[in-house]
């Protein structure tokens, strides 16, 4: 159970809103939360026909997995023409196992899978010099997130130094212009309150202008040597060879906006999506420098050309035991552990059609077949089922402490433990007068017993193999639904939600991020 609410819950949500032709209406989000308010990309509708036919968060996935593979092909191709076939596949290999691949398919699903295909077509016809041809593939990049028009303004740039001027000229200026009508106006539109919520992060927070920001580069290098180390695998993946490319300048803005941002994840090197949309870059950068290369007056130099590309695959080898992959090798990774068994376990008792608060790690688990919040929602939103793993509480949506006094308080809001096992703990809304049933310990007390004793750290994100589940607690009022059930009663939280649906209804609504009361989120499973 290593999915998380943040960010494979979302985007099931979204995409399943798609596949029903409504506004993508992320409840995990906020109320009335269009995810178009948030970042950019109407690309991931395209995944709406396959949640027609399979309605599951796997099929995100899926279709991660398949995208990303595809951006072997052309890079393969050009290897091999470029290369000879051994060195070539050898070096295709390189570039599936490189280390911000491996980071996207272990971090969930991200609409990041759709840019890197889109990336590798294009940086391939710009090494063959097919100009219009990897234009028409940077293009739908602008649908994909915010922040790639930049990318794509580098295209232009690129076909300007190699002396495409009119064509270069349009690329660029439809590539910026692109990305500052998207943040200025067309997520602020969907947004509720009316913003760009990212742009802190280029500001320190609101604190100082970009060009200040720009300007305390070196120094925030020398403060945080993860960018520094975030430069250097980029460089080393290919064995330095990108950097003799100038095709490595499309690389130059996304890298550029990570090394200002004062959001961490964007410098981390690890289990992240940030890192794959480089990796096509980097690679055909490689590949076009041997080309230069093989044709130097230098012999070192043409020796490196000959050298490079097989020291580059020998360190993707090297490198694995140190990245995501390599968990394919323990034969625990194959086996799920007795605390996943046990939160299965108990996720099943929640009837379909329940509207349930979940923490990060549960949450995904739900959203095809209940309206899912995550714990401890800051909107307070009622509902009628709470889940935590009160071992994997992280710091999402709210810092740790506050997750914790949320869960010391659920008894005094109405909700009662009704069952636990290894650290999951489930509470319900009973209705009144219903009793509440016999609890084998307090959310507080079992907190206190894990802070004495073998409690993970916070933020804590592995998986946690250690402990044997164990269950205790009546089941007041619990049942296991009946498969194909669909019947349901209305609870407070409905009620609840019905006074927050009177709002303006209609396509305007829906494309303000407001969800009429048809447009809601499903209740049962599909």
């Amino acid at each position: 159970m290593d999915s998380a609410g943040y960010d494979l819950g979302i985007f099931d949500q979204a995409v399943r809103a798609y596949a029903h032709l409504r506004a993508p209406i992320v409840p995990i989000k906020g109320p009335g939360a269009n995810l178009l308010g948030d970042h950019f990309h109407p690309i991931i509708a395209t995944l709406a026909p396959l949640y027609r036919l399979w309605p599951d968060a796997r099929t995100l996935l899926i279709a991660q997995a398949f995208l990303i593979a595809v951006s072997v092909v052309p890079i393969a191709g050009l290897a091999m023409a470029r290369l000879g076939r051994p060195t070539g596949i050898a070096l295709s290999v390189a570039y599936g196992l490189s280390w911000g691949i491996q980071g996207a398919i272990a971090f969930d699903f991200h609409e990041i899978c759709f840019a890197v295909p889109l990336l590798a077509f294009a940086v391939t016809r710009l090494a063959e010099e097919r100009w219009r041809a990897a234009v028409a593939w940077a293009l739908p990049l602008l649908l994909v997130k915010e922040d790639l028009g930049v990318a794509v303004a580098a295209f232009g740039l690129y076909l300007a130094f190699k002396r495409r001027y009119w064509l270069g000229l349009s690329v660029f200026v439809a590539g910026i212009a692109a990305s500052a009508v998207t943040v200025s106006l067309l997520i602020p539109h969907f947004n509720r309150a009316g913003e760009y919520r990212y742009w802190g992060q280029v500001s320190n927070g609101g604190k100082q202008s970009l060009l200040q920001t720009i300007a305390g580069v070196p120094a925030s290098l020398l403060q945080h040597p993860q960018k520094i180390l975030l430069l250097l695998c980029l460089a080393a993946v290919t064995s330095f060879l990108a950097l003799r490319s100038p095709i490595s300048i499309i690389a130059a803005p996304v890298v550029g906006y990570r090394i200002v941002s004062t959001h961490p994840l964007q410098w981390s090197i690890g289990e992240v999506h940030y890192n794959a949309i480089l990796m096509p870059v980097v690679f055909v950068a490689a590949l076009d420098a041997v080309t230069l290369l093989r044709a130097s007056r230098f012999p070192t130099a043409r020796l490196y050309s000959r050298t490079a590309p097989v020291a580059a695959v020998v360190i993707g080898i090297a490198a694995l035991p140190f990245f995501s992959f390599w968990r394919f090798t323990r034969p625990d990774f194959y086996t799920a552990s007795p605390h996943v068994v046990a939160a299965r376990r108990l996720l099943a008792q929640i009837p379909s059609g329940s509207s349930v608060a979940a923490s990060n790690y549960l949450a995904a688990q739900l959203t095809d077949r209940c309206e899912v919040t995550l714990f401890a929602d800051v909107h307070r939103r009622p509902t009628d089922w709470v889940v935590v793993d009160s071992r994997r509480l992280g710091g999402v949506p709210a810092p740790l402490a506050v997750q914790r006094a949320r869960l010391a308080a659920l008894p005094a809001e109405g909700l009662t433990l009704v069952k636990q096992a290894d650290g999951v703990l489930l509470f319900r809304r009973l209705p009144a007068g219903g009793g509440s049933g016999p609890q084998s310990a307090s959310p507080s007390a079992l907190l206190g017993r894990q802070a004495a004793g073998r409690r993970p750290q916070a933020g804590q994100t592995g998986r946690t193999d250690d402990g044997a589940g164990t269950e205790s607690g009546a089941a007041a009022g619990v049942r296991r639904p009946d498969a194909g059930s669909r019947r349901k009663t209305v609870t407070v939280s409905e009620r609840w939600l019905a006074q927050k649906r009177r709002r303006p209804s209609g396509l305007r609504a829906m494309s303000r991020g407001q969800a009429p009361p048809h447009a809601t989120t499903s209740t049962g499973s599909r």
